[in-house]
């Protein structure tokens, strides 16, 4: 994210001129493309200067944070993500001129077979690494969510409670089931013209177990045989232990900084680069040391996206602490 980017860069910059003895070196490294999949940026590196990751342990990365929900913080660090796979539709049809529609069309089979997956209800499932996110985060909410996550797992296939979720909090929502959302299409490029093929592009994010075969074959169930399924990205899941020095520094620091607050390790319903880099053994972590307003949450990526001045300054200097803590020099910490 950009407010990563600047507490990262920021933190950086203070560690070097401060010139503290180090115990290990420091890498800033910003890549582009992650929107995309990542593949000309981190991928790229991992792929093509494997180098830079030689003796690479950690990695402090976007992906987790603090929520303020009346007036109380919820501080999550995303050890795992849900994983995107991008799917590629395509049906194929006679084509024709427009003033003689047919009673089916590669359009009209296309329309019908993304209804149905709009209306499928994947099946809900709370794995354990969301149940004890949401156990920790629950005395943060109001009745009755506060109850409902100690154990969401006992209600959540309960009628109703699903779209309840989803309306209170979508983020919450896209970490108990599998999730798909149709982004694009495309047909004729002309308005009289019935055209021979039509394609789809759809955003679909699987829970961390997942076996991907398996739901690509319930998508092929769903979508119908007339539609052609090409997978244009797929990620392997990974998870990152929380039996670090680094991650109870991350608390540590996060608990001085936001006395009273929670932190819990976390499923990202996004997805990160961090996946480049556990696929490689290196322990990553998703975190900011900044706390966003509930609302805003859903400005990612829309109208008023932003975050406060004195938040990012916070953020730098917690930031700053938490490398410290980790890479000085002992001799030098126990000085100070």
């Amino acid at each position: 994210t950009k407010t990563g980017g600047v507490l990262h860069l920021a933190a950086f910059i203070a560690l070097h001129r401060s010139g503290t003895p180090l115990n290990r070196d420091v890498i800033f490294m910003a890549t582009a493309d992650e929107e995309a999949g990542g593949f000309y940026g981190a991928g790229w590196l991992v792929e093509n200067r494997p180098e830079i990751f030689e003796g690479v342990g950690y990695l402090l990365n976007e992906g987790g944070g603090g929520t303020e929900v009346d007036g109380k913080v919820n501080f999550g660090v995303e050890v795992t993500q849900k994983v995107p796979y991008w799917l590629h539709l395509k049906t194929v049809g006679e084509p024709g001129h427009g003033s003689r529609p047919r009673t089916s069309s590669a359009v009209t089979e296309m329309i019908e077979a993304l209804e149905r997956l709009r209306t499928h209800e994947f099946e809900p499932r709370i794995i354990p690494a969301v149940d004890a996110h949401l156990k920790g985060i629950a005395a943060g909410h109001p009745e009755p969510w506060r109850s409902r996550f100690q154990d969401l797992g006992a209600v959540i296939r309960e009628p109703g409670i699903v779209r309840e979720l989803q309306e209170y909090a979508p983020g919450l929502h896209t970490l108990t089931r599998n999730t798909c959302s149709i982004t694009r299409m495309e047909g004729s490029d002309k308005i009289n013209v019935v055209p021979p093929e039509v394609t789809a592009e759809v955003d679909c994010r699987l829970i961390p177990d997942q076996d991907p075969e398996a739901w690509l074959a319930e998508m092929q169930s769903v979508l119908g045989p007339e539609v052609e399924i090409e997978v244009i990205m797929g990620f392997t899941p990974a998870v990152s232990t929380t039996d670090t020095e680094l991650y109870r520094i991350v608390e540590e620091v996060t608990r001085e900084g936001f006395p009273g607050a929670d932190f819990v390790p976390q499923v990202q319903g996004g997805f990160t680069d961090s996946h480049f880099f556990r696929d490689l053994g290196i322990i990553s972590y998703g975190y900011e040391a900044t706390a966003t307003p509930q609302d805003d949450g859903g400005r990612v990526h829309g109208n008023d996206e932003r975050v406060s001045e004195a938040s990012v300054r916070k953020g730098v200097a917690l930031t700053l602490k938490i490398v410290n803590r980790f890479v000085a020099q002992r001799s030098i910490m126990e000085e100070n």
